[in-house]
């Protein structure tokens, strides 16, 4: 809470918390962040500034990575077995995220409520919807990604009116 971070390794395993690590206010950079069975949410980010290089997630109950209201840069993610989103992007945030691989989760990447995400590439098997963009909140209008390279077909994709989801393969 209202900290800033510099060249940090962050390692949790079987978390009982609602999020196995959250920033709230955090500003800086993270080298590693490394999740093992989460019962809910792995990393909640809200209200923050970061550049994150690695986030390697083994199994959350809940959203694998979560971020809200926002500026994030995430060199690499790689999510497994995500009880709900792998990637959950919201309320006005910004996401540039340069390399995901996530493996079984409901939703690969849902991006909502204002928030703009720029994917440049990304390799998703076992999840049904690989990448949602949509309105949840009435006070937000839709989500947009920008998509360069990824293995999803276009039936794996949802986009709500209000929403634009654009592919540049």
């Amino acid at each position: 809470l209202d900290i800033e971070i510099k060249d940090l390794n962050i390692f949790s395993k079987n978390s009982a918390c609602e999020d196995s690590i959250n920033f709230v206010r955090a500003s800086g950079n993270v080298n590693t962040i490394n999740i093992l069975d989460s019962a809910s949410d792995a990393i909640d980010l809200d209200f923050s500034n970061i550049k994150i290089n690695l986030i390697d997630i083994k199994s959350a109950k809940n959203d694998c990575l979560d971020l809200s209201y926002g500026n994030y840069v995430i060199n690499k993610i790689k999510a497994e077995n995500c009880g709900d989103k792998a990637i959950s992007i919201g309320e006005k945030s910004i996401a540039l995220l340069k390399e995901i691989n996530i493996n079984n989760s409901s939703i690969a990447v849902a991006v909502k409520d204002s928030s703009v995400a720029n994917i440049e590439y990304s390799e998703i098997y076992n999840s049904p919807i690989c990448f949602s963009a949509y309105r949840k909140k009435q006070e937000f209008s839709g989500g947009k990604i920008k998509i360069s390279k990824t293995n999803c077909k276009k039936e794996q994709i949802f986009t709500q009116q209000g929403s634009k989801i654009i592919l540049n393969l």
